[in-house]
């Protein structure tokens, strides 16, 4: 985490040194070139995603830690389609993370599950993306972007810490509601074909809608043995995410 806060700093501090203000006809006029332009078009983008979360339940009160709350770092691959405009962009984009789960409880049919495992996350979200007249170097175009956020959080429980009857052939998944954040920049090239890179720091709050628990112990017939409304689980995660424009 040291060395991603470290990366971001020297990035930012370099980048910033170059940076200025140009005529947003310069930086758009650039895409009207022979090709299959970036503007008035669809695309597809896809790259890594690398995240922070901080997570909370239903958990067992503790006078010395707050236990309601896990930190984990997740690792995956983010992907997107969008139409573009000269300062607009409508877009549906995707995170598919995956990481470790260190001493986490959940309430769950009136008994506290707490262990150890793994998680992985899958969001969904329909953004609004604004470029500025603002770039880096004649060459990076900064943007922002917003939308309301869906994701599902499953989480497999390996090693049980409180011996309770919750075996690691069950899962817990959390369907969630929320909404995102992102700041980014991205290069600024005459078209499509020259596939432009994207740099992306993000936001994202959410809260459990539904929970369910399900029997994965064949992988062919997962079963849905419960599920049910619920408002305990709640959180927040910081993203980075870098990635090419594929056509």
């Amino acid at each position: 985490m040291k060395a991603l806060i470290l990366f971001f700093f020297i990035l930012t501090q370099f980048m910033w040194t170059n940076a200025f203000a140009q005529n947003p006809a310069q930086i758009h006029s650039q895409n009207v070139q022979a090709g299959n332009p970036l503007e008035d078009n669809f695309n597809l983008k896809a790259g890594i995603s690398l995240s922070r979360f901080v997570q909370n339940s239903t958990l067992i009160p503790s006078p010395h830690k707050n236990e309601s709350e896990s930190k984990n770092t997740g690792f995956g691959f983010n992907t997107s389609a969008g139409y573009k405009w000269s300062y607009w962009e409508i877009l549906f984009a995707s995170d598919a993370l995956f990481g470790k789960l260190n001493d986490m409880t959940f309430k769950v049919e009136n008994q506290q599950i707490r262990g150890d495992g793994s998680f992985r996350v899958f969001t969904l979200s329909p953004l609004i993306r604004y470029y500025t007249p603002y770039s880096f170097w004649n060459r990076w175009n900064i943007y922002a972007s917003a939308g309301p956020t869906w994701s599902l959080h499953t989480f497999i429980i390996v090693n049980n810490l409180n011996n309770t009857d919750f075996d690691h052939k069950k899962r817990i998944s959390f369907e969630n509601r929320g909404g995102s954040i992102n700041f980014g920049v991205e290069e600024i090239v005459p078209y499509k074909e020259t596939h432009p890179a994207f740099f992306e720091v993000g936001y994202s709050y959410m809260r459990s809608h539904r929970i369910f628990i399900v029997d994965a112990s064949d992988f062919k017939d997962v079963k849905t043995l419960k599920e049910g409304a619920s408002k305990d689980f709640s959180g927040h995660y910081f993203i980075f995410r870098f990635g090419i424009t594929l056509f």
